[in-house]
Parts: structure tokens; C-alpha cells; sequence
């Protein structure tokens, strides 16, 4: 048998050849004509010329519009004529969804061609943006995959007439079933008169069944079902009924039965199927487990096939009974995920938006349309859903980087999702996912972290400063060590040569120095949250008043001090020293911005903070403080001068004009006493540094009188320095004390193990090689219990907790001390009646 000819429209070519050489269809030449799209509709003449006298099948949609009854010469030609040419492809159910939603419909071989078409209908691209902008939502093209480049060639299309692009997988075989179906015509004219379908008809049927068993979900199922027995049997009216009530009658083709009569037919079927004969009708029952509808077929272009017919959709009723159960079962399922992702999508704590992208003038992304949003998102801009659907990006998120426009539109295009792990929206930090949720469309996903980086801000800024305060605190204990031999030696020496006036005067000098240099590092101590202290009871009013006082006197009236005092403030507990140092370096710090005079202002109130008042704030935790606050109208800070003001050694004076340790002391004696300090300051605008300390409330008293310290003995100094341990003997036999030294904790324990040793007095340093100065102290005591001892160190109090000594809990003297404080120590514990080690 020679090849039918199939004539068709230029828009249906790729699709029509497509499906003969996929081996869709078998048996077929294909021929293709311009049709319409700017050109005029084919006339008779026209057909008579393609056709050139061979059977053919016309195919094509308004390009055949202007075609009338068929002339008898052309009886052998067979047209296959639709609303639109796209229609041929998808369906007209389909065609119908896609524009009434906005759509103009494309096959890949119209836009090969859409510059052709375009310059046919006489558009610019101003005029083709326009007409495209007023006639259609988007541009969707029907993909067959007969044509690899369509896609490429229709967001081409898209870009040009500014308007966003889907495609639209479409099944081959519909195409190829309408072509079958056509030749089945073509045949069943030759052979006038049979009453038996060909076998055609039941290829076809296995062909339809096969589609409507993969169709998705129950309206898709009955659309795919009504439109392939309209395609098999050529039947002007078609209908579903369903058995479900509530559920709505599904029409294809004229509706010349009413709806009540079907519905009433349908209820008073008995058998599988109801025919009307003289009316050319019939009805199936659908059946699977349970009755599931009923089809209604009427209006059949040959009646003496109605029977044949019949037979075809008794045969297929229980297969789409099947697949309309299988498409609810399905339904049920899709259902209830869409139910836990739509909780899923209103309760998770990450905002998201589902975003329409809007081209601009060159076709590129100009901004995106919010089309959902949930409660987080809406808890993110403090807007609700209704207020943000409709409008754009940019409008909503005023912050958002407008250069990451451009990446999202090939985001969009292309489908690669975008991380941002730090993205800074309206000031605040956030985790930023992009994704292309469908062609057009992104999905986006917003992560507040503002406090999650604040809390690693605060703890990076929290291990910086605890590595310097190490640092620091190291340094002062060798410090220390040195010290205490330059300032023993240099007393020792002044009561040697007390005189000779010229020798005396340089050990003064050295001891001025030496005292300095403890200064120094009493300082890096109170940093670090090492130095002794004694914490009182105290009102920080009493303490500002006091101070405010002598510095009237020291500025004169350059710089004017206004006080506003809390009357009701908190009492705190803090070193009655360490205050005053706290408010004197901030005070100075403050003069030395106002040179030519200014406003200093001093503000105390109490304050209850809470846990998002101290996320942001280094070394705070919730809690009630009294809040002291001095401000100054000086020439201000930098943020980057800000961030490392307390940092030891940072000056921003001139070299030789300030030590960089006053700001850095206020920091480590307010963190030492449990409060926190914070500064605010911009350049030519002045500084506030307000310092937050705990409430207190005493319970206990505070004092405890010593008795009278008086008496001498023998010392057993422990000390594996040996320049510190010769002083300190150098020292104790000055005052009068008989000396023992060991150099480590064996010699020691020896020296206490001989009864004929009289010991009154251990002096250990604490850190020692070996055993520690605390291990010592225990064995020496199981050899001679109640032995008075003093440990002294220049380390920090949390290394020597480590090491088993409590500062608060035994007797101890600090490094570098003098010869005052030495004695002063040794004569108060020879004079306690019990020892404490």
C-alpha cells in the first residue's frame, strides 16, 4: 500500500514528521503549506494544488477556516480541522485551559519561525511588547520533542516580547491517534455500508487506554477519556456523569441533553449499558470494585456503526472505570502530602515567598512579584500575606542588592539554586536559598541568623579577649617575679646606705620605677580579672558624687560635669577602688576628647535586661543592674576604633601620651565584679560608655577585725626562683625571722620530717616543679598538723584554683609584694589561733 499524504499547516511540520519518523505512526508521506499567521486562509484551489489529486488527510486550524462543505471532486481528501492549530496537538480541552488561564499557545514549528511570523503581522518590538503585554499572561510551548531546538527558540521569543515562558510536555500519541483515526475514516468511506469497526479502531482503543491509564488525577483521566472517544468515534456529544454525589457532570462537544436526564438515565441502568438506537445514543456504566459513573454518547456521525461502537466502549469501560478509582486513590494521596506540606509550609520557622519573574525593557529580570508568602516570611517584613501578594521585591525588601537582580533571572532560566550564607537585608543577617520552583517562578528562603551571628560575634570577641587576658596575665606573673627581687634588693640597699645621700637618691629613683612598673601591671591584671580585690557593699552615687568634686577643680570651667543621679539606685559590690579607677579612666579619657572644653554628663538609673538586651552585649547575662552612663560631646569614634577600645595597648593618642591600659582596666575590673561595659560614638558626635553592674543586697556583714599581730620565728620558704627566694630570705632575716629554704616540695617535706626542726611558719609559692606548693602544704600537714602557712603567687586566681588553692579560702600573698607587706601578713597569721592550708 502506497503512503497516505498528510497536508498540513507549517506550524504543525515538526510535530507531524516528528511523529512518523519516531515510528508513531506508519504509512504516511507528509506535506507541508504556509497557512495562515498574516497570510490568507486556504481556499479549495488551494487543497485541489497540495492535494494534487492523491487521498490526503488536510490538517490545520484557522489557516482551513474559510473552507466550506467538501466539493464532490474531493471526496478523497479528509479534513482534520481545529479551533487553532495548536489544538491539533494538545488536545482541545487542553487549548481551551491554557488560553482561558492567559496563555498564548505555540508549536516548536511556529516559533522557528516567529520573527517571520512577526514581520508578517507588521510588528516592531515596541509593537510586538505591547500587543503581547495586553493579549497574553505568558507564552507556553507545546512540546512534542520533535523539535530539540524549541525550546531555546521559544525563551528567545520570550525575552523579545517580554513575557515569561513554560513549556509544556505533550504526548505524541494524541497527535498520531487523530492521524490513525483520520485514515480509519478515510478507509471506512471506501468500505460504506460494514458494521463491524475496523481493526484500526481497536489499535486505536489500546492506544487510548494506555494514555488514559497514565493520565494524572481524576479530571485529567476524564478529559483524556472524553476527548480520544470523541476522537474514535466521531460523536458530537459526549458526557461523564459521576457516581459521586455532589460531584459535576464533565461535558465534551454540544450539550443537546439536559443535565437531569442524564442523571435520571443514568440512575435507572440496570445492565452495563443503555442504547438508543433510533436516537443514535448510548450509555456505559463504569465499574471497578464499585459503580463509578457513566459515559453518555450521542450525535454519531454514522449510525449503522452506533452498535460497533457500543462494543468499543463496553470493552473499555471497566479500564477507565479503573483508572478514575486509581486517579482518587491517587488524589486521596496527593491530598493529604499537600496537607502536611502545606503545615509543613505555614509552621516552618524559615520565611518563604514564592516569586513571578517580571522582565524588563531588554528582556532581562527587572524585578519579581510575590505570589505566596508564609507566616514566617510575614513575621520577617512584619507584613501579612495579603499585604505582599502583588507586589514586588524591591518594593517589599527595599535593601535587597539590586545587581542580584540579574542572577536570579538566569537562576530562573537555568535552574542552578543560589546559597547566600551572609546576606545583609535591612540590616540584618540572614541565610538567603534561591531556587527555580517552575519556569518563571523562584522559590526563596529566608534565614534570620542577626542573633546567631551576634551570639559568634560575642563569643569570638569573648575568646579574643580571654587569650589576651592569658597573655596578659602571664606576662605580669614574670613581671611580678622580677619585680619583687628589683624592689626587695632596692630596700635592703636603702637601709645599707640610708647615708649616703647620692646613692640613696638613685635607689629612690629605682624603686619609683620598679613601683610604676606594678602599677603596669596591676593594670594587665585587672584586664586579665586577676588582681586582688575587696569587694564592699556600695552606692555608685556616693562614689560619682565624691569624684565630680575634685574634678570641678581640675578642669575649672572648661568642661562643664552635670550630674543626673538615681535617688532609688541598686547598691553593687564591687572593689571601692576599682569604682573609682573605673570612673576616673573614663573621666579621662573623656577630658582629653574635649580640649577646648565641653559637656560631660553623668547618668546612673537602674535597669532590668533581658535575654535580647544582652545577645548583643559581650559578657552580659539577664538580670538587674544599675546602669552608670558617662557621656562626653567630644570628637567621637570610629566603629573600627570601637571594636578594639578595649583591647590593652590600644591608644588612639599620640605616642608617649597615654598607655593604652586605662579603657582595658575599666573592662577587665567591670567583667571581674559580674557587670559588662558597652560604648556608643560616632565621629564629631561624642562618646557614651555606660557600665552595668549587678544589684546587691547584703546579708552578711562585711568587716572582721583582726587580734593584734606580734611574735618571731623560724620560716620555711618554698621557692624554685632562686633570685625571688634569696630576697625573700634576705628580707625575713631583716625583719628578724630565722629562715629555711628548700627549693621544691621534696626538700621541704625533708626539712619538716626532722622533729628537731622548730618551724613556725610555711611560706610556699604555689607553683612549683614536681609536686605542687598545694601538694606540698598537704604532706607537711600530715607531718606537723596545725602548722600556719602562707602560699604567695603572681599567677591568676582561676590557674591556682586549678592547682587547688583558693585565694578567698587560705592565707596568701601576692607578687610582687614589699617588705611592709610581708610583714604585715606573717605577724597577722602567726597571731590567728589556726591554721589554714
Amino acid at each position: 500500500m502506497e503512503p497516505m499524504l498528510i497536508c498540513c499547516c507549517e506550524t504543525l511540520g515538526p510535530e507531524v514528521k516528528g511523529a512518523i519518523v519516531q515510528g508513531r505512526i506508519a504509512g504516511f508521506d507528509c506535506r507541508t503549506f504556509h497557512g495562515c499567521c498574516g497570510r490568507p486562509p486556504l481556499n479549495w484551489e488551494d487543497v485541489r494544488r497540495i492535494c494534487d489529486g492523491q487521498p490526503a488527510i488536510l490538517v490545520g486550524g484557522e489557516c482551513l477556516a474559510s473552507l466550506g462543505s467538501v466539493p464532490d471532486d474531493m471526496h478523497r481528501v479528509l479534513v482534520l480541522k481545529k479551533q487553532h492549530c495548536a489544538a491539533v496537538v494538545c488536545g482541545e480541552r487542553t487549548f481551551e485551559r491554557l488560553t482561558t488561564a492567559g496563555s498564548f499557545v505555540v508549536t516548536s514549528g511556529w516559533v522557528a519561525n516567529w520573527r517571520g511570523f512577526l514581520d508578517g503581522w507588521g510588528f516592531d518590538r515596541a509593537t510586538a511588547v505591547d500587543f503581547f503585554a495586553e493579549s497574553c499572561a505568558g507564552i507556553t510551548l507545546l512540546d512534542t520533542g520533535s523539535n530539540p531546538e524549541g525550546e531555546e527558540a521559544v525563551r528567545e521569543f520570550g525575552t523579545f516580547v517580554q513575557r515569561p515562558v513554560e513549556v509544556l510536555p505533550v504526548p505524541p500519541e494524541l497527535l498520531a491517534l487523530q492521524l490513525e483515526k483520520a485514515r480509519g475514516e478515510l478507509q471506512r468511506l471506501e468500505t460504506e455500508g460494514r458494521g463491524t469497526a475496523p481493526a484500526s479502531d481497536y489499535a486505536l482503543l489500546l492506544d487510548m487506554l494506555s494514555r488514559v491509564a497514565k493520565s494524572d488525577g481524576e479530571e485529567r483521566v476524564v478529559d483524556d477519556m472524553l476527548a480520544f472517544f470523541s476522537l474514535l468515534f466521531g460523536a458530537e456529544e459526549l458526557a461523564y456523569i459521576p457516581a459521586a454525589s455532589g460531584k459535576a457532570l464533565r461535558r465534551y462537544g454540544v450539550q443537546a441533553t439536559g443535565e437531569e436526564t442524564l442523571r435520571a438515565l443514568a440512575q435507572r441502568m440496570d445492565a452495563g449499558f443503555h442504547i438508543e438506537e433510533a436516537a443514535r445514543c448510548f450509555m456505559v456504566r463504569l465499574s471497578h470494585d464499585d459503580v463509578v459513573g457513566w459515559l453518555w454518547f450521542g450525535g454519531f456521525a454514522t449510525p449503522e456503526h452506533t452498535r460497533s461502537y457500543l462494543n468499543l466502549a463496553v470493552t473499555a469501560a471497566d479500564v477507565c472505570a479503573m483508572a478514575i478509582s486509581s486517579a482518587r486513590s491517587v488524589h486521596r494521596d496527593l491530598k493529604e502530602r499537600e496537607e502536611k506540606y502545606r503545615l509543613l509550609f505555614e509552621n516552618m520557622g524559615n520565611g518563604f515567598a514564592l516569586l513571578q519573574m517580571l522582565l524588563g525593557p531588554e528582556g532581562m529580570a527587572a524585578d519579581f512579584r510575590f505570589v505566596e508568602v508564609n507566616p514566617a516570611f510575614e513575621s520577617f517584613t512584619g507584613q501579612k500575606a495579603q499585604e505582599l501578594v502583588g507586589r514586588t521585591l524591591l518594593d517589599v525588601l527595599p535593601g535587597f542588592d539590586t545587581v542580584q537582580l540579574e542572577t536570579l533571572g538566569r537562576l530562573v532560566l537555568e535552574g542552578t539554586p543560589i546559597a547566600l550564607e551572609r546576606y545583609s537585608i535591612d540590616a540584618r543577617c540572614c541565610q538567603v536559598w534561591l531556587f527555580r520552583a517552575k519556569p518563571g517562578y523562584c522559590g526563596l528562603i529566608i534565614n534570620d541568623i542577626t542573633k546567631q551571628k551576634l551570639l559568634e560575634d560575642k563569643l569570638r570577641e569573648s575568646v579574643k579577649m580571654e587569650s589576651v587576658g592569658r597573655l596578659a596575665g602571664g606576662v605580669a606573673h614574670d613581671y611580678n617575679n622580677m619585680l619583687s627581687v628589683i624592689i626587695g634588693y632596692t630596700e635592703l640597699l636603702l637601709m645599707e646606705f640610708h647615708g649616703n645621700r647620692r646613692i640613696t637618691e638613685c635607689l629612690r629613683e629605682i624603686c619609683k620605677a620598679a613601683e610604676h612598673s606594678r602599677d603596669v601591671t596591676a593594670q594587665l591584671l585587672s584586664f586579665s580579672r586577676q588582681q586582688l580585690i575587696s569587694p564592699k557593699t556600695l552606692d555608685i552615687n556616693d562614689a560619682v558624687s565624691a569624684l565630680a568634686a575634685r574634678w570641678s577643680t581640675m578642669w575649672g570651667a572648661g568642661i562643664r560635669v552635670s550630674l543626673s543621679l538615681d535617688e532609688s539606685l541598686w547598691k553593687v559590690k564591687i572593689d571601692p577602688a576599682q569604682m573609682e579607677q573605673v570612673v576616673s579612666n573614663i573621666v579621662r579619657n573623656a577630658a582629653a576628647a574635649m580640649p577646648d572644653g565641653g559637656d560631660l554628663t553623668i547618668i546612673t538609673r537602674n535597669v532590668t535586661l533581658g535575654e535580647d538586651d544582652c545577645s548583643s552585649h559581650l559578657d552580659a547575662l539577664p538580670g538587674d543592674y544599675a546602669e552608670l552612663a558617662i557621656a562626653d560631646t567630644g570628637h567621637g569614634m570610629d566603629a573600627e576604633t570601637c571594636r578594639h577600645i578595649f583591647e590593652p595597648f590600644f591608644t588612639t593618642r599620640e605616642v608617649g601620651s597615654g598607655s593604652g591600659l586605662g579603657l582595658a582596666t575599666v573592662y577587665g575590673m567591670v567583667t571581674q565584679n559580674g557587670g559588662f561595659v558597652t560604648v556608643t560614638s560616632a565621629p564629631e558626635a561624642g562618646t557614651t560608655f555606660r557600665i552595668y553592674l549587678p544589684s546587691h543586697v547584703d546579708r552578711v556583714a562585711e568587716h572582721r577585725a583582726l587580734p593584734a599581730a606580734h611574735g618571731s620565728g623560724t620560716v620555711l620558704v618554698i621557692e624554685d626562683d632562686e633570685i625571688v627566694g634569696r630576697m625573700t630570705e634576705k628580707m625575713l632575716e631583716h625583719m628578724g625571722y630565722r629562715v629555711l629554704m628548700a627549693e621544691n616540695s621534696a626538700q621541704a617535706i625533708e626539712l619538716c620530717r626532722d622533729r628537731e626542726t622548730a618551724i613556725d611558719l610555711v611560706l610556699s609559692d604555689v607553683m612549683l616543679p614536681g609536686a605542687s606548693g598545694r601538694e606540698a602544704v598537704e604532706r607537711i600537714l600530715t607531718l606537723r598538723p596545725g602548722l600556719k602557712i602562707i602560699y604567695m603567687s603572681g599567677y591568676a586566681a582561676e590557674t591556682l584554683r586549678e592547682k587547688g588553692v583558693d585565694r578567698a579560702r587560705v592565707n596568701f600573698l601576692q607578687k610582687p609584694f614589699d617588705m611592709a607587706s610581708l610583714n604585715a601578713t606573717i605577724k597577722s597569721v602567726l597571731s590567728e589561733s589556726f591554721a589554714t592550708g
